[in-house]
C-alpha cells in the first residue's frame, strides 16, 4: 500500500495490519487506528493529531517528524521506531499506558506530559523537550539523555541509574532534584560541582 500527501480526515483503519507502507506526509488526522499494526514503512511528517491510536502496535515504522498532537495513546506500542522530532504533546490518555521501547525520541516534543511511572529501554531522549513533565516513579533503563530539556520537569523517584545523563553541569543537580541516580552518576555531579570525591 503507498499513499502519499493524501488520506481523508477521520479514516477508519482500525484492526487494520499495513506492512511497509510508505505513508509520508499524509494527513490523518483524527483518524483511527484502534488495534491496528503498522509494520516497517513510513509515517514520518504523517498528521495524526487527534487519532485513536489504541491498542496500535507499530513496529521498525519511521515516524520521525510526525505529529501526535491529542492523540490517544491508550496501550499503544512502538518498537524499535524512528520518532526522530515526533511531536507528543496533548496526548490524551488518562495514565501513561504506551510504550515506546528501543526507539528514538531524540528532539521530540513530551513538555508537559503525564509520564508518571513511565518504564522505558533502549531509548533515545537526547535533545528532546520533556519540560514541565511529569515523571515520578518513571524508570529509564538504557537510555540517553544528553541535552534533554528536564526545566521544571518532576522526577521524584524517578529511576535513571541506568540513562545516559550527557553533559553534567552545575545545573544538573537542580534539574534532577528527587530522582533516583547510582553512585558514579552521583560523582559525576560532585566533580561539576567542583567538589572533590574520595
Amino acid at each position: 500500500m503507498s499513499a502519499r500527501r493524501a488520506g481523508p480526515l477521520g479514516v477508519d483503519l482500525g484492526a487494520a495490519t499495513l506492512e511497509r507502507c510508505d505513508l509520508t506526509r499524509t494527513r490523518l488526522r483524527g483518524a483511527v487506528l484502534d488495534g491496528a499494526t503498522v509494520e516497517s514503512g513510513s509515517l514520518a511528517e504523517a498528521d495524526l493529531s487527534d487519532a485513536d491510536l489504541t491498542d496500535a502496535t507499530f513496529t521498525g515504522v519511521d515516524l520521525s517528524r510526525a505529529r501526535l498532537v491529542g492523540a490517544r495513546l491508550t496501550d499503544t506500542v512502538f518498537r524499535d521506531c524512528r520518532m526522530i522530532g515526533a511531536d507528543l504533546t496533548g496526548m490524551r490518555s488518562l495514565a501513561v499506558t504506551f510504550s515506546v521501547d528501543g526507539c528514538s525520541l531524540a528532539l521530540a516534543r513530551l513538555a508537559d506530559a503525564a509520564l508518571r511511572g513511565w518504564r522505558v529501554e533502549r531509548v533515545d531522549l537526547s535533545d528532546a523537550d520533556l519540560s514541565g513533565a511529569d515523571l515520578r516513579e518513571a524508570v529509564l533503563t538504557d537510555c540517553a539523555l544528553r541535552g534533554t530539556d528536564l526545566a521544571h520537569a518532576r522526577l521524584e523517584g524517578a529511576d535513571l541509574r541506568g540513562a545516559d545523563l550527557g553533559e553534567i553541569t552545575p545545573e544538573t543537580p537542580a534539574l534532577l532534584r528527587g530522582a533516583i541516580v547510582s553512585a558514579e552518576q552521583a560523582s559525576d555531579v560532585c566533580r561539576a560541582l567542583g567538589l572533590q570525591v574520595l
